[in-house]
């Protein structure tokens, strides 16, 4: 008798328990998940703003992104719509029970398709999609998001569990220091980098007052950071080139020599019309990121300095391989690391990076280097970017600092979400983190000029036209009946762009030939036709 009153008791304690259960809503939000909100309240006082926002949604700044639709088991389901009354209304009016479903459905138009790499586009950019350069390192969804949606749950249902914790810091990126890069060394034109450096230098005569130049006193030369875009070649090299082996007529490649892709920069072009930032001190990085070829250039309606310059050099044999920026800050070489590039100029290398990916794939894209060059002095160290870190500015988690008149050192940048470094969890992140020291060596572009080049170079500095000595050198070049030395004249980079605004593209590419047949030796082979000559006589004369 005592264990039948025993068990009629557990019975009614059950039954009580179950009908006093909450109600649950199950809420798939845009990603697939499905969370599960319980009712604490009466079902007449809940309303649907409530319901999502315990699911982690923001409603009142992506009301205009999904809708919602409603499923209750044994019903047909419904659509609703956020922007009218239905936002208001409580799960009893909207006939919520134990068990229904509110699916969101995002009223985005699909946008436009990527056909080199469409698994790697996710929607968190403005236009819905994102180019994940790095998809082994990308994160689905940001710590901010999933941060939000779990502090939400956790106030649903009073707690948050171990694994709640556990995907909240899988969605952070892991920074560690990584040792090497696609590139094993590279090789900058010095003739190149010297002539951009002595761009960087702005006389001050013009501000000079008399009784000075009476005196013949010389005030320091200003400078003015600037950059510029790298074209060269990718190669292969031996890693380690200080032992000479013995090589006879029979030898052939061994196979146990580790070999790496170096880099050789052979033109150094700076876009023109630059206008640096704060005085001078800032580079001006709108001149590339703004028109670099991410975007083609029939959305732009005319093709770009960026586009234009690859194109040329795409006649040559070149492709993008990097970027140069001149810096003139007394910090950066104040503490002991003394660190050329801090994180304002890693975030636009990144995005340069980032575009080259797009335009040449991953594999090539990934191949670029950053190049420091201190305008004082012109001494240039070379680095490239982590994975992390371009991963982590495509995602937004690395956002470019504003510049304005103090210029703060940006040697440690802020994050917009925390990352993992030695285990911790930091919005402090150290610049040095983020680069590769990269060899460098030196050498002599094929289209830098020559080592006889005039430093100042031979077109204008701001708008990239042509000097009026160097037209009379290719004119006099051009009476000769010898092609060696117009071609030798044209081995420029800078005068083949500034031709390539006067002539067609079929005889730039003409020119572009002959050019690169005698940059890289066959000067038997490069013969400069009577059609050509007189189309450049034509043009520069008059």
């Amino acid at each position: 008798m005592r264990n039948f009153w025993f068990t009629l008791l557990s019975l009614l304690a059950f039954i009580a328990s179950a009908n006093n259960s909450p109600t649950i809503i199950r809420v798939r939000i845009l990603d697939g998940s499905v969370i599960r909100v319980p009712l604490q309240d009466d079902a007449s006082s809940t309303t649907l703003t409530s319901l999502l926002s315990s699911a982690g949604v923001n409603v009142d700044s992506q009301n205009k992104d999904f809708e919602v639709r409603v499923g209750t088991p044994g019903r047909s389901t419904r659509d609703l719509k956020l922007s009218g009354s239905d936002i208001d209304k409580t799960a009893a009016e909207l006939g919520l029970e134990h068990g229904s479903m509110l699916t969101l459905v995002s009223t985005k138009a699909p946008g436009p398709p990527n056909t080199s790499a469409p698994s790697t586009q996710k929607p968190d950019s403005e236009d819905g999609y994102r180019y994940d350069p790095f998809p082994d390192l990308a994160k689905s969804t940001s710590f901010s998001a999933l941060s939000r949606r779990s502090r939400a749950l956790a106030g649903a249902s009073r707690g948050r569990s171990y694994g709640d914790v556990s995907r909240v810091r899988e969605a952070m990126h892991t920074v560690e220091p990584q040792s090497d890069g696609p590139l094993g060394r590279v090789y900058v034109c010095r003739v190149g980098a010297a002539r951009f450096q002595n761009h960087c230098v702005v006389s001050n005569s013009a501000s000079v007052s008399g009784a000075k130049k009476k005196s013949k006193q010389k005030s320091e030369p200003q400078i003015e950071n600037r950059i510029g875009l790298l074209f060269g070649t990718i190669n292969k090299e031996r890693v380690d080139q200080s032992r000479k082996i013995a090589r006879t007529s029979l030898s052939s490649t061994r196979e146990d020599q580790k070999m790496c892709d170096v880099a050789k920069v052979h033109a150094i072009w700076e876009p023109p019309l630059q206008t640096p930032l704060v005085n001078g001190r800032h580079y001006d990085e709108d001149c590339l990121l703004a028109s670099y070829p991410g975007v083609s250039s029939e959305a732009r309606g005319k093709e770009t300095n960026p586009e234009r310059a690859i194109r040329v050099a795409s006649y040559l044999g070149l492709r993008p391989i990097g970027w140069i920026f001149s810096y003139a800050d007394e910090n950066r070489h104040e503490d002991g690391d003394a660190l050329p590039v801090h994180g304002r100029d890693a975030i636009v290398g990144s995005k340069l990076q980032i575009e080259t990916m797009k335009l040449l794939g991953r594999d090539e894209g990934k191949k670029f280097v950053t190049l420091a060059l201190d305008g004082r002095v012109g001494a240039t160290e070379a680095f490239q970017l982590s994975d992390v870190c371009v991963q982590m500015v495509a995602e937004g988690v690395l956002t470019a600092p504003i510049v304005d008149e103090t210029l703060k050192s940006t040697r440690y940048v802020t994050l917009r979400d925390p990352v993992v470094v030695a285990g911790d969890e930091t919005k402090q992140l150290d610049s040095v983190l983020l680069l590769i020291n990269t060899a460098m060596l030196s050498h002599v572009g094929l289209y830098s000029g020559g080592e006889n080049a005039s430093p100042g170079g031979n077109v204008k500095r701001n708008s990239g036209a042509l000097l009026a000595k160097t037209r009379k050198r290719i004119l006099s070049a051009l009476e000769g009946s010898e092609s060696g030395r117009v071609l030798q004249e044209l081995c420029d980079f800078d005068v083949l762009l500034a031709l390539d605004t006067m002539i067609g593209r079929d005889e730039m590419k003409e020119l572009c030939e002959l050019v690169k047949k005698f940059a890289r030796g066959q000067k038997k082979g490069a013969r400069l036709g009577d059609h050509l000559r007189l189309t450049l006589q034509s043009l520069l004369g008059g």
